[in-house]
């Protein structure tokens, strides 16, 4: 069963046109490449034309979108917690403040 198991997909993918006129969309091409070339390795093993890189091409997608994921939650934590921090540090100085006061200090 030679070629075409999925239809070439990986060819639509790869050749989908839109503008990359923002760092975000040029990245997200930069994805799809990625994903075009997993599905064209899936594609050609399902047909049984054979190709050795499969895994390495399924990895090169999967393995960047979760590395980037995980840092941004990474991140995304990092920012809550120093917020949190943040509110409990002027909370103690607003009741420092607040107390002071009402001892009659300045």
């Amino acid at each position: 069963m030679s070629g075409g198991s999925m239809d070439y997909l990986y060819l639509m993918v790869r050749d989908a046109a839109f503008p990359t006129n923002s760092p975000e969309r040029a990245a997200f091409r930069k994805h799809l490449m990625l994903v075009a070339n997993a599905l064209r390795s899936i594609e050609w093993n399902d047909s049984g034309d054979g190709d050795d890189q499969e895994v390495p091409n399924i990895l090169a997608c999967i393995s960047q979108s979760a590395s980037e994921n995980d840092k941004l939650r990474a991140d995304n934590e990092r920012l809550t917690r120093e917020r949190d921090e943040a509110r409990d540090f002027v909370a103690r100085q607003r009741a420092r403040r607040k107390m002071r006061l009402l001892e009659g200090k300045p």
